[in-house]
């Protein structure tokens, strides 16, 4: 039994240096072995999560673009229609005018009485038609000035409500056209955030795969330090 004691006590004072060496580089080793699992597992989880992110983010990217799709769509359909409607009011105003003008000049034409009276009944919806011996005091002039009040006022009054629907018609453009610009920003805004999200993601999956290259060279590494370790004691080295 002594004999044994002492054969082993002869074997460790024989490989002294490579029995310390072996005890600091298993302390060592199984230091990095930690550092390096825990740095693999955080960058794998750090990638995933990433990853999701910029999933998720795209996804919310997709739905954006299809609602600005059917937004920008429809804001086309509107505003055809609205510079249809435009044109028709803008040439209805033409029209009008055109055709007020021409009225006018008819009415201020040399007339008598009677004709200047009946171009004031004309223009004029009253209870009790205007007579010639009513007006028989009345100068022509003013007469056919009366008639041309109520021509032009007339026209302005019409003219002033298509204006009124030109405005309205404007303003609903412009309101369309700046909610369909703030989608659009937004719209930017979520692709430069996923564009960030799929940065950061790539960095994370590189710097996963590092980790995970990192911890297979450890294995590696430590494989060929047993082997070489043993190698050494049973070659008596």
């Amino acid at each position: 039994m002594f004999s044994d004691l002492g054969k082993e006590y002869s074997w460790l004072q024989r490989h002294e240096r490579i029995v310390c060496l072996a005890l600091v580089l298993v302390v060592t080793a199984f230091g990095i072995n930690k550092w390096l699992d825990k740095s693999a597992i955080d960058a794998s989880n750090k990638a995933a999560v990433a990853i999701q992110v910029a999933a998720v983010q795209h996804d919310a990217d997709q739905k954006v673009a299809a609602a600005i799709a059917q937004q920008t769509a429809l804001f086309n359909q509107e505003q055809q229609a609205r510079e249809q409607e435009m044109a028709s009011l803008v040439a209805a105003v033409a029209s009008r005018d055109a055709a007020s003008n021409n009225r006018v000049a008819v009415v201020t034409q040399p007339k008598t009485t009677p004709q200047a009276v009946a171009d004031l009944n004309s223009v004029y919806t009253l209870p009790t038609p205007l007579t010639v011996e009513e007006a028989g005091l009345i100068p022509i002039a003013d007469l056919q000035q009366f008639t041309v009040a109520k021509i032009q006022g007339d026209t302005a009054q019409a003219d002033l409500a298509d204006t009124r629907k030109e405005l309205a018609t404007t303003t609903a453009s412009l309101s369309s056209a700046t909610s369909l610009v703030g989608s659009l920003q937004n719209q930017v805004t979520g692709l430069q955030t996923e564009l960030k999200d799929v940065t950061v993601a790539k960095d994370a999956e590189i710097a996963s795969v590092k980790a995970a290259a990192r911890k297979s060279k450890r294995n590696w590494f430590i494989a060929g330090l047993i082997t070489g370790f043993g190698l050494r004691v049973a070659t008596g080295h």
